[in-house]
């Protein structure tokens, strides 16, 4: 069996994937913060990722296999304080600089907001349209390095949604529904428009993209183009609970920009092909999100007790 260590695993994505990945891999997360309990997984509490650190980590746990899910995993239509109490994706390069001298296979979680629109998606070259906002610029130029480094690497981007396994942080789905559920004012636009996918759903294909020896950039969401209001309406809709209410009208005097703010829909066709597969429809995503919190996934991220817990 197959050693996984999954840096970030204290967000949704990273959660997402290890419950998906340990049915079948042995899993250990290292979270940047304490009291992340995740049920089959080994958690390590490290906020350190220097150099010293990671060799540490690397020669400790011996992994097969590593993914680094920094701010980029986290939805791009998350709150810049969501992203920014992640792990900085700069240390992406340490790991995978690690990883290809230890032959260790690496991947890492990054972002459909290094692109924006309007109207179109975004294949995986599609250099005409790259966001030029500070901080895509330099979550690209983290991607380049990290391949430059290490050329067997794989960066999936994507705009993934699913369960925190802290409840004190959640975030974009977990975060819509708590509102809708509560009656409070909600705060959401139908300008942006992704292709959201579940975390669960993207740790199926990440598998997948594995097994295949994939290297390089991918693209993986869903099939469907969708709007934060779109989103909420739907959720609303299949959870049974009070529909959003419109948001003001917008006057557009210009293209929508920003990190996330604009179209950043991404065009799978090359994972589709290379997988073999098809992506995932949004409704088969946000059905299985309300049906993780009944069938026992949610309490499984948020196990009251862990294997292993300590600091380094």
């Amino acid at each position: 069996m197959n050693n996984v260590l999954i840096i970030g695993i204290e967000g949704a994505v990273g959660a997402g994937l290890a419950s998906t990945i340990q049915q079948s891999h042995t899993v250990t997360g290292i979270a940047s913060r304490s009291g992340i309990n995740i049920a089959g997984c080994r958690i390590i509490h490290a906020t350190a990722h220097s150099s010293a650190s990671v060799q540490q980590h690397i020669q400790s746990e011996r992994p097969n296999w590593i993914i680094f899910c920094g701010a980029a995993s986290r939805s791009s239509w998350d709150t810049d304080s969501v992203r920014n109490s992640a792990i900085p994706d700069k240390h992406a390069i340490e790991w995978a600089t690690a990883a290809a001298n230890a032959g260790i296979e690496f991947s890492m979680i990054s972002s459909d907001a290094v692109f924006t629109g309007p109207w179109m998606l975004h294949k995986e070259d599609d250099e005409k349209h790259f966001c030029e906002t500070p901080q895509a610029e330099r979550l690209r130029q983290i991607e380049s390095t990290v391949l430059e480094l290490n050329e067997d690497a794989l960066i999936i981007r994507t705009n993934a949604f699913g369960w925190s396994p802290d409840s004190d942080t959640p975030e974009f789905a977990e975060s819509l529904m708590e509102s809708l559920d509560g009656g409070m004012p909600i705060e959401i636009d139908f300008l942006r428009h992704a292709a959201p996918i579940l975390a669960t759903d993207l740790g199926m294909m990440l598998l997948k993209s594995r097994s295949e020896e994939l290297r390089g950039i991918l693209h993986i969401a869903s099939a469907e183009r969708f709007n934060p209001f779109q989103f909420a309406e739907r959720l609303a809709e299949m959870a049974d609970l009070p529909q959003p209410a419109f948001p003001d009208h917008t006057i557009l005097e210009g293209p929508v920009t920003g990190f996330g703010k604009g179209e950043t829909t991404l065009d799978c066709s090359l994972s589709t092909k290379l997988l073999g597969v098809r992506m995932p429809q949004i409704d088969d995503g946000i059905g299985q999100f309300i049906q993780q919190a009944e069938d026992g996934l949610l309490n499984q991220i948020r196990s009251r007790k862990t294997q292993v817990s300590r600091a380094a």
